[in-house]
């Protein structure tokens, strides 16, 4: 993707951190089609060309929430494998390997993507890297606050001495408690998350529908000051309501 673009670096960034193997320029162009689709279709719908800056907004918008989806499930998957990877660390300890080799036999036997960022601070350390720095910069590009907190409990057990397989072991038990609470957190909030789409969705419906069935209401509705105030309230609206429901359902660990 070429560096001169804005925000090219962020995006690149981003879809890394997300884990996406995806082009970022790619990303950029289908935003960039949406959004000059979003504006053609608000064009030739309301007739008004004011109107159509709206849908300009559609591809930034889409994008971005297209980030932060993918970013969630990347962080969710090494959620899911940190009691694993702790249980694994506290097993090679205890049997008297060091903690570098332990992050290498984990590395090995942890799958992607905690597995392959495993490697990578493997690889930093065979080439020189101190263990502390190559677990901190594992947890700067994995901002998952459970590898935080395990890297941190590694680091402090390093610098102050102490069994460290059994605070490694300790801390398998105490993730895997948290992954099983989040996953009963999500069980009981999927019908709100199910509103919150349902809420998004049967307003442009019904707009679908009233445009069905008298052709130009929208435009008519929108060629007024009023009407135009009216359809602009209701999509804020509309969008500060989904907002507020996705914000009750999150679950946060």
């Amino acid at each position: 993707m070429p560096a001169w673009l804005p925000g090219a670096r962020a995006l690149a960034g981003r879809a890394e951190r997300a884990g996406l193997a995806v082009d970022p320029a790619l990303l950029l162009g289908c935003a960039l089609a949406a959004s000059l689709v979003s504006a053609l279709v608000l064009l030739v719908v309301l007739r008004r060309p004011l109107m159509a800056l709206p849908g300009l907004l559609v591809g930034v918008i889409g994008l971005r929430v297209f980030l932060s989806a993918a970013d969630r499930r990347h962080l969710r998957r090494v959620g899911e494998a940190m009691p694993s990877v702790a249980q694994m660390l506290a097993s090679a300890v205890a049997a008297g390997l060091s903690l570098r080799q332990a992050i290498v036999r984990a590395a090995r036997d942890t799958p992607d993507p905690l597995g392959a960022e495993l490697r990578r601070a493997s690889g930093e350390m065979e080439l020189g890297a101190r263990v502390d720095d190559a677990l901190a910069g594992l947890a700067h590009r994995l901002p998952d606050p459970d590898l935080g907190l395990l890297v941190t409990a590694i680091l402090v057990q390093r610098r102050t001495g102490g069994d460290l397989a059994r605070a490694l072991r300790d801390m398998a038990a105490r993730l895997e408690e948290r992954g099983r609470l989040a996953r009963e957190l999500r069980g009981a909030t999927a019908q709100a998350r199910a509103t919150a789409w349902m809420v998004a969705a049967l307003p442009v419906l019904g707009a679908a529908l009233a445009e069905a069935a008298a052709p130009g209401l929208i435009s008519r509705t929108a060629s007024t000051p009023t009407g135009a105030i009216v359809l602009l309230a209701s999509v804020l609206l509309q969008v500060a309501g989904i907002l507020i429901i996705r914000r009750i359902a999150a679950v946060r660990p």
